[in-house]
């Protein structure tokens, strides 16, 4: 009885016969498996997750080895990556949600990715995520004047590191404080 918590061992005092009280260690019990339950699954889980990003880690990796013995160079991929960051930040773009075959709304199936349905007609359709984007240029964006030239990606560290430098020249520029008492005109009352 060493492990059970005290708030516990106050309710059992309040029980009226063993039966309440083997009823509650039942409960108490069954609520302890569920938690240990919950907490592998979750374990469980997360290793899956791992092992799937590893997986398309190397297939990336697989695709990436294929395209430069077809040709590619790291310029083009980094060109490819910065147009892909530069697209993915766009919301200027058209999202073909009506259904081909009747003109409604389609639904995306949450258990089928890139899938969409038509509750109306019943269609299903696999859509390319990335069509989207099909037609738009990346590096131009509307708020931007034509002649004004998109910043080029920089990784988070880089990010960070500027936005520490700033901060650091925010906070090294003296400045005074404010004085309450020349906005009250305290001297004025004579």
């Amino acid at each position: 009885m060493k492990d059970i918590d005290p708030m516990i061992m106050k309710d059992m005092a309040k029980l009226k016969n063993v039966n309440e009280a083997d009823e509650l260690l039942h409960d108490i019990k069954t609520a302890k498996e569920n938690d240990i339950k919950s907490e592998y699954q979750s374990l469980k889980e997360v290793e899956e997750l791992k092992r799937l990003v590893e997986k398309q880690s190397y297939l990336l990796h697989a695709f990436w080895i294929m395209l430069k013995e077809n040709g590619a160079s790291n310029e083009a991929l980094d060109k490819a990556l910065n147009e892909a960051v530069l697209l993915g930040r766009r919301t200027d773009y058209k999202n073909a949600a009506v259904c081909p075959n009747c003109g409604k709304g389609l639904q995306s199936m949450e258990n089928k990715p890139f899938t969409f349905k038509c509750y109306y007609c019943g269609i299903e359709i696999l859509d390319n995520p990335y069509k989207k984007y099909d037609g738009l240029d990346p590096y131009k964006v509307d708020y931007m004047s034509e002649t004004e030239e998109p910043e080029p990606y920089i990784s988070d560290d880089e990010a960070e590191e500027k936005e520490i430098k700033e901060a650091a020249d925010v906070i090294s520029q003296s400045f005074e404080p404010y004085d309450v008492t020349k906005d009250l005109n305290f001297d004025d009352e004579t």
